[in-house]
């Protein structure tokens, strides 16, 4: 092979790496150019560990030889209704990884996320949310061991836009390495990260808790040093990508390929596999749920299964002579890896011909003086060689859109082997297709708001709204991800899915509402009449700094701190018997019936609400009465939008809960795009994810009752 198309091919594929980024490279263009794609690939694999002093990195650490073994990987929020139980309040650990083993064979690993999207939300820190789980870090910690006990690795994310919330005593490094360290968690995946920084990886040492280290975009060369995981988010065509880390780094290297919004998986499951990589089983994507349909959970079980019995410290899969697009597949559209180590030799296979191959053939090694046997590990019995153009072929079915698995063996093949190939022919009787490819929106319910009875008088403070028989409810879901096409953002009863924009008429009965926000005076005359006192009071009340009622200074600001359950008690006490309201009543009482932007009118009149404050910390929200009445809506209800959150309806689905807030609040950190949206137009509404009380506690979110009404006006225009 000439030097000089070596050389080239390797400028290619510097190139390539600048538009396709370090963690992939494309497969050869034709099957005659894979010796000199190969043989480019491996002069990148010298000259990127020359250029970058690389001795091995962190691979030999004892601590994470677990990430060599960790194929299968989902992001899970823990409040998950899998995963935790809000009536109960505990975590359900078994429920939640016995539905993914029923599903689709289990995970090795998970990214417990807690934070974005209600990161935000107030001054609380990426690390807050941690630690106002129910049961604070102690539960954390317990979750944590029960986790690991049935074999599942725990890696927290870290946020590194978050710099406009409260600051900790020490760096960020620092900070996570002592919380993974307390919680007995094993590394952290950096959200949005190119790469982490080796700063991460020293400061885990310090503490003598070596982390694995896993950017959202994959690493870079130089982080390899340190770095033993990473996702990737590749890019298809029609020859599988080549995990251009895992070369380098001579198998050891974990990819966790992830695709968050695909609706099939066949593209990112056949590049893994192709790979001998791990796969990023992600289904509840920021409290929407994107399931993964029956077919791709049967091929991530049968993919995963062979992973896990080829792969690990050692394994064929971390051959340190991989050789990807091999030329032995002969078959169109068939794309083979071979992995040799000593005596066995094992081909990864996928079919993108587009249809179904009954004898898929590959060419394997002839040796006469010490004759290899071979097997079918994805069907589970054995090959038969023939004779192909003076070597020997073996022959496996593919399906359309499959996968195959060839082991050579020489010598006996043992117990364990016998043992695979078994459940392997077990598992694989019934065809891929024969499972539902169909993807389905995930049903969501609003949780119903008993009517109170009917107030006759005018509750005292309550503001009432006239029936109407045709109001115009028009409101958009602030998501920052996310598309109506995967159910993004609620489904109220008279729409067919959950989507992010809203438009519908509606008739409306009569209600009064509390024409301002209730407030930390009116809260604390509930606690004196009723002696409500909560189990857990992590952040209840925080703002009162452990007082038993409000200082003179916040009476008469809007009572923040308190969960959704507890803002229904409340409602429940006041007027003796109110309710939250509905987030079109809320918005009717808001805006009236002509369609106007902000309660008082058209335009944005920066008088008529708070300034909104921006910085680390945050100093509450304004009195109730500050900007009335020029703020006020036609109907006179004040103090609407702009300095606390309201409360409205609550959404269900079989995964989450998430309740609907109305009106924005004074104070959203800044320096990214990222953190929890806030606006006060009346035609926009935001979803804050339901846990716990201790979660759901925030500085920015407040609560205005309403109760029903006898219904004698009915409204003509406002």
């Amino acid at each position: 092979m000439a030097i000089g198309v070596v050389v080239w091919f390797a400028f290619v594929i510097r190139a390539i790496k600048a538009v396709c980024g370090p963690c992939q490279t494309p497969g050869p263009t034709s099957r005659a150019a894979q010796p000199q794609w190969l043989a480019a690939l491996k002069l990148d694999r010298e000259t990127t560990l020359a250029k970058i002093n690389f001795t091995g990195g962190s691979f030999s650490n004892a601590a994470l030889l677990w990430t060599q073994r960790s194929y299968i990987q989902p992001q899970v929020h823990p409040y998950d209704r899998y995963f935790f139980n809000e009536t109960s309040g505990e975590y359900t650990v078994d429920r939640f990884l016995g539905d993914l083993k029923q599903r689709y064979g289990g995970i090795d690993s998970l990214l417990l996320w807690p934070t974005y999207t209600n990161l935000g939300i107030d001054a609380r820190n990426q690390f807050d949310c941690f630690r106002t789980m129910p049961g604070g870090l102690d539960a954390v910690t317990r979750l944590t061991a029960s986790l690991k006990a049935a074999g599942v690795r725990v890696l927290w994310p870290y946020n590194p836009w978050d710099e406009g919330t409260r600051k900790e005593p020490l760096d960020e490094a620092h900070t996570i390495a002592a919380l993974l360290q307390r919680t007995g968690s094993d590394g952290f995946n950096g959200d949005t990260m190119d790469f982490v920084p080796e700063r991460f990886w020293k400061a885990s040492v310090d503490v003598g808790h070596p982390l694995a280290l896993e950017p959202e975009i994959g690493g870079t060369d130089a982080s390899l040093n340190w770095q033993t995981l990473g996702w990737g988010y590749w890019t298809y065509a029609h020859a599988p990508p080549v995990d251009r880390f895992k070369f380098l780094t001579r198998g050891k290297f974990m990819t966790h390929v992830c695709d968050r919004w695909a609706k099939r998986k066949t593209d990112n499951l056949q590049a893994a596999w192709f790979n001998g990589a791990g796969y990023e089983s992600w289904e509840n994507v920021w409290g929407t749920w994107n399931g993964i349909v029956p077919r791709d959970a049967e091929a991530i079980r049968r993919v995963a299964t062979m992973l896990r019995f080829f792969g690990g410290p050692g394994g064929l899969l971390q051959s340190a002579e991989w050789e990807p697009h091999v030329t032995d597949a002969l078959d169109e559209g068939v794309f083979a890896s071979r992995f040799p180590n000593g005596s066995h030799t094992l081909y990864t296979l996928v079919n993108r011909a587009g249809e179904s191959l009954p004898h898929a053939r590959i060419l394997v090694p002839y040796d006469a003086a010490e004759a290899a046997r071979y097997f079918d590990c994805y069907h589970g019995v054995e090959l038969h060689p023939s004779a192909e153009n003076r070597r020997q072929a073996v022959s496996v079915p593919l399906e359309v859109d499959g996968y195959g698995c060839v082991l050579g063996v020489r010598g006996e093949p043992g117990a364990v082997l016998h043992r695979f190939l078994l459940m392997m022919e077990s598992l694989t009787r019934v065809p891929l297709q024969n499972f539902s490819a169909e993807w389905k929106y995930l049903p969501q319910t609003i949780v119903t708001i008993p009517r109170t009875a009917r107030a006759t008088t005018p509750p005292a403070g309550m503001i009432f709204i006239p029936a109407v028989d045709n109001f115009t409810f028009e409101s958009t879901g602030l998501e920052i991800e996310g598309d109506d096409a995967h159910g993004v953002d609620v489904q109220f009863p008279w729409e067919p899915h959950p989507q992010k924009e809203h438009a519908h008429t509606l008739s409306l009965p009569a209600f009064y509402i509390d024409k301002y926000p209730a407030t930390n005076a009116n809260y604390s005359r509930y606690l004196k009449a009723t002696g409500y006192r909560p189990k857990d009071r992590t952040a209840w009340l925080q703002h009162w700094r452990g007082a038993s009622e409000p200082s003179r200074a916040i009476r008469d600001a809007p009572v923040t701190y308190i969960s959704l359950h507890e803002a229904r008690e409340y409602c429940a006490w006041r007027a003796r018997g109110s309710r939250l309201p509905h987030a079109y009543e809320w918005q009717y009482a808001a805006q009236g019936l002509d369609g106007r932007q902000y309660p008082w009118g058209k335009d944005k009149n920066v008088s008529n609400f708070p300034a909104r404050s921006s910085g680390n910390s945050y100093h509450g929200p304004e009195p109730v009465t500050a900007h009335a009445p020029g703020g006020d809506s036609p109907f006179g209800v004040s103090d609407l939008v702009g300095n606390v959150w309201q409360y409205t309806d609550e959404f269900r689905d079989e995964h989450t809960r998430a309740v609907i807030l109305r009106g924005g609040s004074n104070h959203r950190p800044t320096g990214s795009k990222w953190y929890f949206p806030n606006e006060i137009e009346l035609g926009t509404h935001n979803k804050y994810f339901l846990f716990s009380d201790s979660y759901e506690r925030a500085a920015t979110i407040g609560v205005r009752c309403v109760k029903d009404a006898i219904q004698h006006q009915r409204v003509v225009n406002v």
